[in-house]
């Protein structure tokens, strides 16, 4: 039961850490092109939709986390900043990119924190 518990935490962690990468590499793309005519910035979205699988998961104890990643939208912003027609607003894709990185580097440590639990467990039950 807590290894259950345990492997189902881990799910959830490693499927918000491969969507916050991916987040992150939107991001990045979005700043390199910041010099690229007519190009549009790129946002990701998938927090309600890894909330929905967690909410599922934890309802039906079914593993729900595969539907995450094929689900996450990513959206382009048509509203031009610039005289070229490119949408880019370098400091709020900086911005965004802090943040992002920031929820990265939470996960990143509840995953660690996670797998010292675990260890502590097996060693436990040895």
């Amino acid at each position: 039961m807590i290894f259950d518990r345990l492997f189902t935490q881990n799910r959830i962690l490693e499927t918000a850490m491969q969507a916050t990468q991916y987040k992150n590499q939107v991001l990045l793309n979005n700043m390199a092109n910041i010099d690229t005519p007519n190009y549009k910035s790129k946002s990701v979205e998938f927090e309600r939709v890894l909330a929905n699988a967690i909410d599922e998961t934890k309802r039906t104890g079914i593993d729900h986390m595969n539907s995450v990643i094929p689900n996450i939208k990513v959206t382009t912003k048509p509203n031009s900043t610039t005289i070229d027609g490119n949408s880019i607003d370098i400091e709020t894709e900086m911005i965004e990119f802090y943040k992002n990185s920031t929820k990265y580097d939470f996960i990143v440590n509840s995953v660690l924190s996670n797998s010292n639990r675990t260890n502590t467990v097996y060693s436990t039950f040895k």
